[in-house]
C-alpha cells in the first residue's frame, strides 16, 4: 500500500517557520570506492513547523525516506513539524508535498524517491481524525486517533490508544499495539506482534513466522490468528464467541475465562493440554491447530 497525494489548495505560504542549517559530517562514509573511504559530502538540515488553518477530517502521509509520528489530542488545528535532511550537492532543499482537498490533508516527500534526502514528519491532529501512513522501511508511530491504516514496508509500527479500526502491514517489521477499540487487521509478514488492551469485536492477524501475543480486554466476536510457524499466546479477559488459531509449527497458548466451549484442538502429535470446560454444543467455540508444536488451552 502506497498512499497517493491528492491535489488541492496549497496552504504552506499562510503560516509556518523554517530553520535551515548546513552540517559538515566529519569522518568518512560507510560506503567506500575501490576500498578507499570517501569523505562525506556536506549535509543540509532544515526544520519547518506549520499550522494548517483549514478544517481537516483525515490525514495521509506518504514518505520515501523518513519516519512518521502522529499524535491525536485536544487541538482544533493540525500542527506539523518537518525535519528534512538532504545532500547539498543534490540540488538544494527538496520540496515537500503538502495540500488540503475536501478536508483531506496530504503530506509527502516525492523528491526523496530518487534523491538522497529524507523527511521526518511529526504531526499533532484532533483526536477524531483517521490516519493513513506509508513509509519505505522507516518507523511509524500513531497514537490517540479515531482509526489508522499503516504500512511500514519493513519498519516498526507502534499504535497506541486507537479509537477505531486499525489496519497494519509491516512486511517484516515488528508491530506493537497498546489500546484499541476498533477492528484489528494485521499482517506482519514475519515480524512479531504484541498487542494488549484490545477491545476489538473482530480481529484477523497473520504473521508468517513472527510471534503473536495478544491480550483482549473485552468480548470478541471472531478472532482469527495464523502465525505460519511463529508462537501464539492469546489471552481473553471476557469469553470470546469464535476463536480460530493456526500456528503451523509454533507453540499455541490460549487463556480464556468461563466456559464451557466447543473445542477442537489438534497439536499434530505435539504435547497437548486442554484445561477448560468443554461441550460440543456450547455457543462459544475454539479451534486450535499447532502442527506438531505444544498446544495449551487454559482457564
Amino acid at each position: 500500500m502506497r498512499a497517493v497525494a491528492v491535489p488541492g489548495r496549497w496552504v504552506w505560504g499562510l503560516s509556518g517557520l523554517v530553520t535551515l542549517a548546513v552540517i559538515a559530517i566529519p569522518g568518512t562514509r560507510l560506503i567506500t570506492t575501490a576500498g578507499v573511504p570517501v569523505p562525506a559530502p556536506p549535509q543540509g538540515f532544515a526544520t519547518r513547523t506549520v499550522t494548517v488553518p483549514q478544517p481537516v477530517t483525515s490525514l495521509t502521509v506518504d514518505t520515501y525516506g523518513g519516519q512518521v509520528q502522529v499524535a491525536g489530542g485536544p487541538v482544533s488545528r493540525v500542527h506539523i513539524s518537518e525535519t528534512i535532511m538532504y545532500d547539498l550537492k543534490g540540488g538544494g532543499l527538496p520540496p515537500v508535498a503538502e495540500s488540503v482537498s475536501s478536508g483531506r490533508l496530504s503530506l509527502g516527500d516525492p523528491a526523496c524517491q530518487y534523491s538522497d534526502c529524507s523527511v521526518n514528519f511529526a504531526v499533532t491532529v484532533p483526536s477524531d481524525l483517521t490516519v493513513t501512513v506509508a513509509t519505505q522501511g522507516d518507523p511509524v508511530s500513531v497514537s490517540g486517533t479515531a482509526g489508522a491504516n499503516l504500512d511500514s514496508d519493513g519498519g516498526s509500527v507502534d499504535a497506541t490508544q486507537i479509537g477505531g479500526p486499525l489496519t497494519v502491514a509491516t512486511n517484516g517489521g515488528p508491530l506493537v499495539v497498546n489500546g484499541l477499540t476498533g477492528q484489528l487487521r494485521a499482517d506482519t509478514s514475519g515480524g512479531n506482534l504484541s498487542a494488549r488492551g484490545v477491545a476489538a469485536a473482530t480481529a484477523t492477524v497473520t504473521t508468517d513466522g513472527g510471534d503473536a501475543r495478544i491480550a483482549f480486554a473485552k468480548t470478541a466476536d471472531t478472532v482469527t490468528v495464523s502465525t505460519g510457524g511463529g508462537a501464539a499466546a492469546i489471552a481473553f479477559a471476557e469469553a470470546p464467541d469464535t476463536v480460530l488459531v493456526s500456528t503451523d509449527g509454533g507453540s499455541a497458548v490460549l487463556t480464556v475465562p468461563g466456559g464451557p466451549y466447543a473445542v477442537t484442538a489438534d497439536s499434530g502429535g505435539g504435547p497437548q493440554w486442554v484445561g477448560i470446560a468443554t461441550n460440543p454444543a456450547a455457543r462459544s467455540s475454539i479451534t486450535v491447530t499447532s502442527g506438531g508444536a505444544p498446544l495449551r488451552i487454559q482457564p
